[in-house]
């Protein structure tokens, strides 16, 4: 059970509390009241700047809503304007806005220390076997020009 649970359980019943605070003198209790009041005071500013921040959100929404209306326009216009190719480029092709890498898998061949011409099919980006990596060190060649046949 963590700390929060814990005072959450005892503070829950007068009868936890009595037994925990009954060797506790009336000055100490008025101690802890103090400081439990401050920190109410202290989250219920907080809570009060957030709902004003949500509130402040809503109206400029409800103000760019009306603009809109005035205008004449709707979200889906946007949309048709994304398609078009004349908008906005974020999320073109991608999956949540994140840009998609390039891979093209192939057949690449590729000889071995021992002379042997080994194929091994896989992708221009990612790890490489040991041997074939070994093989490009060696000839200063890329992946590229080991490509057997394309896929």
């Amino acid at each position: 059970m963590n700390i929060i649970d814990e005072l959450h359980h005892r503070l829950s019943s007068k009868t936890r509390i009595r037994s925990l605070f009954k060797d506790a003198n009336v000055r100490d209790l008025e101690k802890i009241l103090s400081r439990l009041n401050d920190v109410y005071a202290e989250k219920l500013e907080v809570r009060v700047a957030e709902e004003e921040q949500r509130q402040k959100k809503v109206d400029k929404i409800k103000a760019i809503q009306k603009e809109m209306a005035s205008l004449g326009l709707t979200l889906s216009d946007f949309d048709a304007l994304d398609e078009t190719g004349k908008g906005s480029r974020v999320g073109k092709g991608a999956v949540d806005g994140r840009k998609r890498r390039n891979v093209s898998k192939h057949t690449f061949e590729y000889k071995t220390v021992s002379g042997d011409a080994i194929k091994w099919y896989g992708s221009t980006t990612g790890r490489l076997p040991k041997g074939f990596q070994d093989y490009l060190e060696k000839t200063g060649k890329k992946r590229t020009d080991c490509i057997a046949d394309s896929e």
